[in-house]
């Protein structure tokens, strides 16, 4: 994913489902934690599988993000997620989704 300037990045890949929400749970946070950006992009393209454990990491890293004062965008979401997301009526997160890095770069040049 293209640097957005002022913003951390985070590359999601692989699977984030029941059996992995734990350990992506904790590496999220912590990765989110750690970062002093106050913008981070989610990068979710390279997720295979994913289910409602995975949607419900995803939604809460959106809400330490927002208790820490941090803005969080989900960029190029795959499939897997969209269709989750959907399913599981996470209007809201779609909400944070962003079909590309422009649309990334848009919204987070608004949130200055």
């Amino acid at each position: 994913m293209p640097e957005v300037s002022d913003a951390a990045a985070i590359r999601l890949t692989g699977r984030i489902t029941f059996d992995e929400a734990a350990a992506a749970r904790r590496a999220i946070l912590a990765a989110l934690a750690a970062t002093p950006a106050t913008r981070v992009v989610l990068e979710l393209g390279g997720v295979e599988e994913f289910d409602t454990a995975g949607a419900a990491v995803l939604a809460e890293v959106l809400k330490t993000g927002e208790a820490d004062n941090k803005r969080v965008l989900l960029c190029r979401p795959s499939e897997s997620v969209l269709k989750i997301f959907r399913l599981a009526g996470f209007a809201e997160v779609l909400d944070c989704c962003c079909p590309d890095v422009a649309e990334v770069r848009r919204r987070l040049e608004g949130a200055r």
